[in-house]
């Protein structure tokens, strides 16, 4: 609930960045192309700018603190509150510079494609120029696509399928591995794929002691888990209490407790 109130706020101040940075931004673009090297003349409203710039930096970073914390929260990963504090981040500047390009706020050269001396003369633009002049409908699109990146590998890595495999692969990442007993074994009565499905519960040394869990795996029938046998229990210590992962090893099943 708080990320439909944060992300909007969050991305309305970026979006003020984006659009307080053109007043700073210009004044190279000036320098670039119309071969500018002293920027007295053009730096009137800059203080002003980068007062505001500032401000909104700061304000946008706490807030997207706060979409960090959350996030983590919602989808139970810490990548996801990271990418998800960058995406929103990147988008609101592209929004914002975008809003600078459509309204003009970029300031036109003296002459595309040429320099023009006070002199009368004139020469050709070298890429550095054209690079800046077309700076005002590159950075929205750089910094939009770097959102869309940002979302795509979000959906990608937390959709429906891939969600548990992210998680697992973070919680060994950044977790702390005990080895568990199992106490209980109990079959289903559900086959998954032609496997039959047990629900384990596995004893363990949490942060805070001795913890009990509960989790199903589908496994051959030959390689079932069993009463007494171990596994590996994967927690975070800074996480929630009683969130882990369990993993069967070989360890887990009776051809090695009970070996031919």
């Amino acid at each position: 609930m708080w990320l439909t109130v944060l992300i909007p706020v969050t991305a309305a101040l970026y979006a003020l960045v984006g659009h307080a940075s053109v007043s700073f931004l210009d004044i190279f673009r000036v320098m670039a192309v119309d071969d500018l090297s002293d920027w007295d003349q053009d730096a009137d409203g800059l203080p002003g700018g980068i007062t505001l710039f500032i401000g909104a930096v700061f304000a946008a970073v706490i807030l997207g603190t706060a979409i960090v914390r959350q996030s983590t929260t919602e989808f139970g990963t810490l990548k996801a509150g990271a990418v998800m504090s960058r995406a929103v981040a990147f988008g609101g500047v592209a929004l914002g510079l975008l809003n600078a390009w459509v309204t003009d706020r970029w300031t036109r050269p003296e002459a595309v494609g040429r320099f023009v001396a006070e002199d009368g003369g004139e020469s050709d633009w070298g890429p550095l120029a054209w690079i800046a002049y077309h700076a005002a409908w590159l950075l929205p699109l750089a910094f939009g696509g770097a959102a869309v990146a940002a979302l795509l590998w979000l959906a990608g890595s937390h959709g429906r399928g891939r969600w548990a495999g992210t998680k697992a692969a973070e919680i060994k990442e950044h977790g702390v591995m005990m080895p568990g007993t199992i106490r209980r074994v109990e079959y289903t009565g559900e086959w998954v794929g032609g496997e039959p499905q047990f629900e384990v519960t596995v004893t363990y040394v949490g942060k805070y002691g001795p913890r009990q869990a509960v989790e199903r795996f589908v496994t051959p029938t030959v390689s079932a888990p069993v009463r007494g046998g171990l596994v590996d229990v994967w927690y975070d210590p800074l996480g929630e209490e009683g969130v882990v992962l369990i993993e069967l090893n070989e360890r887990s099943t009776s051809s090695m407790l009970y070996p031919d």
